[in-house]
């Protein structure tokens, strides 16, 4: 009795990561990752499939954070004072989730403002399996990216997916339904996820708040949320700065827009291959 108990609240915990985002896949989510080749590997390749604002930091002696964001063609340098300001983008996140070592927390200063962004969680582990399982929870992974990521990673689907989220039972062969399940606890990875700013309950609107057919219709005007096309770069790169200022009319408040263009890094730059060795 004890041990059904236990299934029905992981079910539950599970469920509520899912349902949250479920109805949100369509909008951009702020990954950071340590500079670590392995972690940074999985936050490009997230980023290829989904809509993702990939940051990598490294946090040095006494303290000192260097940043670089990427483009979808390159890394780019951006200052702790763009951070902050939230000035390094084009499409600004609706959640962030920031992945930290083990028992070296992210230090404070990179947690995002909520001015430009209000939800934030935590996955406290750069170990491959249980990173992949949490960030396949929270993007709600459709079959399709369950099976992709299982054959980058040369894991099974059952590893990185133990409650079998979007898993069909016509998406395994007749002997996989037959054959001994995996030995993974999908509850046991929930230590690793913490929420830092929680999303608030959705309110559901009176019928004389609800917008009109022809709003309804405009809003829907646009790029189709059920797939997985990736938008344009979303972090600022130097070029689109410069386009940025000239499209704008000239005014003293130009400098403001100064931070957007992130200063040039070298030395830090050419510490993050462009690619990691994804196949």
């Amino acid at each position: 009795m004890k041990k059904f108990k236990s299934t029905i609240l992981v079910g539950l915990v599970l469920g509520c990561l899912v349902s949250a985002y479920a109805s949100r896949m369509d909008e951009v989510t702020l990954v950071m990752v340590p500079r670590e080749d392995s972690v940074v590997r999985v936050g490009l390749d997230i980023a290829s499939r989904y809509p993702t604002l990939l940051i990598s930091y490294q946090v040095g002696a006494g303290g000192a954070v260097s940043l670089h964001g990427w483009t979808g063609t390159e890394w780019v340098n951006v200052t702790p004072e763009a951070f902050n300001e939230g000035a390094f983008f084009k499409t600004a996140p609706t959640d962030a989730v920031l992945v930290e070592k083990d028992g070296k927390p992210i230090p404070e200063k990179l947690v995002p403002s909520e001015v430009w962004c209000s939800y934030v969680h935590k996955i406290s582990t750069i170990d491959t399996r249980p990173l992949l399982h949490l960030i396949g929870q929270h993007y709600n992974f459709k079959y399709a990216d369950w099976k992709w990521f299982a054959s980058s990673y040369k894991l099974s689907i059952e590893d990185i997916n133990p409650e079998g989220l979007n898993v069909a039972w016509y998406n395994k062969p007749m002997g996989e339904h037959l054959s001994k399940k995996s030995t993974v606890v999908g509850a046991s990875d929930l230590e690793y996820w913490s929420v830092v700013r929680p999303v608030e309950p959705m309110v559901i609107a009176e019928a004389d708040e609800m917008p009109a057919s022809e709003e309804m219709e405009q809003a829907l005007d646009g790029e189709d949320p059920l797939t997985n096309s990736i938008p344009s770069a979303v972090i600022l790169g130097a070029g689109d700065a410069d386009e940025d200022l000239a499209a704008e009319p000239e005014s003293e408040d130009n400098n403001a827009d100064v931070a957007a263009k992130p200063e040039a890094d070298d030395g830090d730059a050419e510490e993050i291959p462009n690619e990691l060795g994804q196949e």
